[in-house]
């Protein structure tokens, strides 16, 4: 049925909208609506003072209450004003009306107009708890530990990341580099000698943790390897799954070369597993459930183990991937229970992750447009299956992000208030994936902007113009993701390609309640595992004193928070020059086989590896120990399609390294 509007309703609705607009009433409603939030909010939990809302409505708040109080004394100045001149008291009286109209038109003015223009627009906040202020306690054989490790060698600065110069590629990666960089790292975080000391000491850690009995690695126990190659499954060739991928808006560049896990650092973490502590390489299975694992990651570790089981959810056994067993039952009980997010909801697991014995997560160092970054937590946005009604994909948990309505939206559906429900924290606290895991691991070597955009150079110190070069490790879940965040923060500060993701409000809610259960919304109990039993704190989050220092209260020398363990410069071992291998081919050009010569001046363990320039590897050429002297080594080039190539030399001996490229065409 029509409906019947007066003749004069457009009129009527102009003069409502412009009362609305009245920026008095405006200030009036917002003043009240400020000072009855903040009474709610923080009466009860007084710690609610420093989070952002409340930032934002102490200013409305307080000059509403100003007003209130200029208005009262207003009002009893000029009631004085009127007895003094009934009392011929003409002086006094006139003084009170003075500053009766004084304090009308001073606060009229300025706290319905000032004070409300300041609390317009979104601003960069002041994280809550400040710097230097931890919370929780410390995981770890060093309590809140986390390294970080920093060689500008370890990938090429002059990487342009396209498809046909990405990130992934060896010739990009200084594998020797890469893998002292994981060394030392484990060293630092297990306090023994040896990679293999320190590996075990981090298990019997691990075990004593999580079932009471301090057990190092037993026979027939498997380790996952959950990667971020997260966009596989809508970014890449399925035919192939290679990388193809869509153009980023950000960077014009295509996508597919969207910072994930470099296969270098995975590569890295499999020799220490299999070659230093003996773990079998069918013990180790790598894989992004929800998804697949591209090319470039499979090819990198299937050259060098080829038991190490690659899984795949849908097989594509023809290209070496193993088929999942499937899924489990809905295992992952989201806390929420349909009270923010849309539904109460739960999901699946691989089967494989769900029976693991330990679990490595290998996340990558990026921002994140729903969430402002992507670090470990984040990563298991691609750990669970297929849900009725929802299908494959994370896209039903983003309502329990920061930006719900879109990539980057911070001006509708925003959830950026503290103690608001974080499934992130269902991920962290599950028994089957954050605390089923061994190690954390961030990988950042690269650095990216956006989950779904390429690795950029970095501007803050030490990199300053090269990419971040970093890998970051940790025991503890909750002190990993606090450091990584403080990096993101400090390059998003002078890095615009950025768009300001690290600095969402909200940004580190998450690693509050990890660290703290008083920090958890009211009527929530993070249970994950549906079992009547809440998740236990996590870790020990706090921020760093500052970007340049980056010192938190461990380095400040205290016995408690954060310990940020530098591990920079030099690898430990001489850099030979390049020229000094005297690397040759010939023939080159060829169609049939070339002749790669060298030289080595003492023994050492010699890696030889051929990409074709669109970046497609082919099983490693050579790996093995050589003695000092003249060597040759007969490269087959039959069955490769004509174009360029690259081969790539490393050799490595106990005191020294050096690595070689030169360009092949195949005719």
């Amino acid at each position: 049925m029509k409906r019947i509007l007066p003749e004069n309703w457009n009129s009527h609705q102009q003069k409502l909208f412009a009362f609305l607009k009245s920026s008095k009433l405006m200030f009036l409603i917002m003043g009240i609506a400020s000072t009855l939030w903040f009474l709610i909010r923080v009466v009860p939990k007084p710690q609610r003072a420093g989070y952002p809302c409340m930032r934002a409505a102490a200013p409305i708040m307080s000059g509403f209450v100003l007003y209130l109080l200029s208005l009262g004394g207003m009002t009893l100045l000029f009631k004085k004003a009127v007895t003094r001149f009934k009392r011929a008291k003409y002086l006094s009286g006139a003084f009170a009306l003075t500053l009766s109209l004084l304090l009308l038109v001073v606060f009229n003015w300025q706290y319905t107009q000032t004070v409300y223009a300041k609390t317009v627009g979104f601003t960069r906040g002041v994280l809550p708890d400040g710097a230097n202020n931890p919370m929780g306690e410390g995981v770890g054989i060093f309590p809140g530990r986390v390294t970080w490790a920093w060689d500008a060698d370890a990938t090429d600065k002059s990487c342009t990341n396209t498809l046909t110069d990405a990130f992934y590629m060896p010739q990009n990666n200084d594998q020797f580099v890469i893998n002292t960089m994981m060394d030392n790292s484990i060293i630092n975080l297990g306090g023994k000698a040896t990679v293999k000391d320190s590996w075990d000491a981090i298990f019997k850690h691990f075990n004593e943790r999580k079932s009471g009995t301090a057990n190092g690695y037993q026979d027939g126990e498997t380790i996952f390897i959950k990667v971020n190659n997260g966009q596989a499954g809508w970014a890449i060739n399925t035919k192939d799954l290679s990388e193809t991928g869509i153009t980023s808006p950000a960077t014009k560049k295509r996508n597919s070369v969207m910072s994930g896990t470099t296969p270098a650092t995975v590569l890295a973490l499999i020799r220490q597993l299999v070659d230093e502590c003996g773990v079998p390489q069918n013990m180790i299975l790598v894989g992004e459930p929800m998804t697949h694992v591209y090319k470039s990651m499979y090819d990198v570790i299937n050259a060098e183990y080829p038991d190490v089981i690659v899984l795949d959810k849908d097989g594509y056994t023809q290209l070496g991937r193993t088929k999942s067993k499937g899924w489990t039952g809905q295992v992952i009980k989201y806390s929420d229970q349909g009270d923010e997010m849309p539904d109460a909801i739960s999901d699946n697991l691989m089967i494989e992750m769900y029976e693991a014995d330990y679990m490595i997560n290998a996340a990558a160092l990026k921002a994140h447009a729903r969430n402002g970054v992507s670090l470990n937590a984040k990563l298991h946005f691609g750990s669970h299956g297929d849900h009725p009604g929802y299908g494959y994909g994370s896209f039903h948990l983003h309502d329990g992000l920061i930006s719900t309505v879109d990539n980057d939206v911070l001006t509708t559906g925003v959830r950026g208030d503290y103690s608001m429900y974080r499934v992130l924290l269902d991920l962290m606290g599950h028994e089957k994936i954050g605390r089923n895991t061994i190690l954390f691991m961030v990988d950042g070597l690269w650095g990216g902007v956006e989950a779904t955009d390429v690795p950029v150079h970095w501007n803050m110190p030490p990199f300053n113009g090269d990419f971040p070069n970093s890998i970051f490790l940790s025991l503890d879940p909750v002190a990993i993701e606090s450091v990584c965040i403080d990096f993101l923060r400090a390059e998003a500060d002078e890095n615009t390609y950025f768009s300001d993701r690290p600095f969402f409000p909200g940004v580190d809610d998450y690693l509050h309640q990890a660290a703290d259960k008083s920090n958890w919304p009211s009527g929530i109990s993070y249970d994950p595992e549906g079992d009547g039993t809440e998740i236990p704190v996590l870790g020990v989050h706090e921020h760093w004193n500052n970007p340049a220092d980056m010192q938190y209260s461990r380095n400040l020398g205290l016995d408690k928070g954060i310990e940020l363990f530098k591990i920079s410069g030099s690898t430990g071992k001489e850099s030979i020059a390049a020229k000094n291998l005297s690397l040759k081919l010939y023939p080159n050009p060829s169609s049939d086989f070339s002749t790669l010569s060298y030289k080595l001046e003492k023994a050492a363990r010699v890696s030889v590896t051929l990409t074709s320039v669109n970046g497609k590897s082919y099983p490693i050429v050579l790996n093995q120990q050589q003695n000092a002297g003249n060597q040759q080594l007969n490269i087959p080039l039959n069955g490769l399609s004509k174009g360029l190539y690259i081969c790539h030399l490393s050799m490595e001996t106990n005191s020294a390294y050096a690595s070689q490229t030169m360009k092949l065409i195949v005719q």
